[in-house]
């Protein structure tokens, strides 16, 4: 009796010491039995330029052979061959194109005298932020009229801001060395084409946000170019005198 007493206690003992069998992890099986999609490679055949402009770069008085003029091209010379204007050509590898439409650059005897920028939106307020107060100049009839019954500055929000329903206005400012002009043309486009015979040497005042840096003599030096142009048209040029 002891003996099949034994067996059946034993039978148990090794059961109940049987390690349980792992399941299989019926989520990893999922996983490895879905198929691989294969997705689409975007390609992209866009050229990158590989270098950028940027118009903070440039200083008055600056020669022509210290700056970088890849995005510029060569518009031509006026009056002498003293006098030359570069033209921006390649906008896109302009740093400030968000807010810059476009770039001309003057020379007088290879010096960078004049800046000239276009932009896309009217930076008013942030050039009296930066330069201070400025002289403002109103020349049509419209607004001029306009300022009988409304003042050129409103205060609003703690600040002095221009009187939007001006239209059309100068802004200027005088530096040590530099004479800055900020031009608001804001009118119709209608009225712009009128304008049309006013653009000369690229200056174009139908734009509606144009703003100029030149040196403080850059009239003085265009009165003189255009003086020795006519010296020259009238054959008025002296020539060297010849040794006896």
């Amino acid at each position: 009796m002891k003996y099949f007493i034994v067996i059946p206690i034993l039978s148990v003992v090794l059961l109940g010491c049987t390690p349980p069998q792992k399941e299989p992890d019926s989520s990893k099986r999922m996983v490895e039995s879905e198929p691989k999609k294969e997705e689409p490679i975007t390609r992209v055949l866009a050229e990158m330029p590989d270098y950028y402009f940027q118009f903070s770069s440039l200083e008055l008085n600056q020669h022509l052979k210290d700056l970088d003029l890849r995005v510029f091209k060569h518009y031509g010379e006026f009056y002498t061959d003293d006098f030359s204007i570069y033209k921006l050509h390649r906008l896109d590898y302009l740093v400030e194109s968000y807010f810059i439409e476009d770039i001309n650059l003057y020379f007088i005897d290879s010096l960078l005298v004049k800046i000239q920028v276009y932009l896309r939106e009217d930076k008013t307020q942030e050039f009296l932020n930066r330069y201070g107060m400025a002289k403002i100049y109103i020349t049509d009839y419209h607004n001029k009229k306009l300022l009988e019954s409304e003042r050129v500055l409103l205060y609003q929000k703690g600040k002095y801001r221009i009187n939007e329903n001006l239209d059309h206005y100068i802004l200027r400012w005088k530096a040590d060395s530099m004479d800055i002009e900020y031009r608001v043309n804001k009118k119709p486009d209608s009225i712009k084409i009128q304008a049309a015979s006013n653009t000369t040497l690229l200056d174009d005042n139908r734009k509606r946000y144009k703003l100029t840096f030149q040196t403080a003599d850059y009239d003085h030096q265009m009165a003189w170019i255009k003086w020795e142009s006519y010296k020259e048209s009238r054959g008025l040029v002296a020539e060297p005198a010849e040794e006896q």
